[in-house]
């Protein structure tokens, strides 16, 4: 299936159990590296239903009988600062009902991963000029 085929079943299973705000397609389906065994990752934002780990593999399932693939759905609530970083930079948006929100989302989301990158700098420098991870 391509992407074009693919967004409106996303759209429609998450939209009934999750209610999103904002949908994003991200990893191999976007970057155009998608072969028969890729599978499909998607991320979302909600503010009205936090799924427990069972209901979004449930949630995941359902996608992946629809889509016919693998699913890989994450809740960027509960993604870490690097995952949301990347998600935003390389992702492509499929589906959003707030602009404002996701605006302020996205820049959240930078300025949490460019603050990690200032606190460890001096960490990473430390580890090269020792060219060890433990204190000596």
């Amino acid at each position: 299936m391509l992407t074009e085929q693919i967004e409106p079943i996303i759209i429609e299973v998450l939209t009934e159990t999750v209610s999103p705000y904002l949908i994003y397609l991200f990893g191999s389906t976007v970057a155009g590296h998608i072969h028969q065994d890729s599978d499909i990752d998607i991320a979302f934002l909600s503010d009205q239903k936090q799924l427990d780990h069972y209901e979004r593999f449930m949630v995941a399932q359902e996608l992946a009988s629809r889509l016919h693939r693998d699913v890989d759905l994450v809740d960027l609530k509960q993604a870490s600062t690097v995952f949301q970083a990347q998600v935003v930079s390389n992702g492509k948006v499929i589906y959003c009902t707030n602009e404002q929100k996701k605006a302020e989302y996205e820049w959240r989301a930078l300025k949490m991963y460019a603050k990690l990158n200032e606190e460890r700098a001096e960490i990473l420098r430390n580890i090269n000029e020792s060219g060890s991870v433990y204190e000596k």
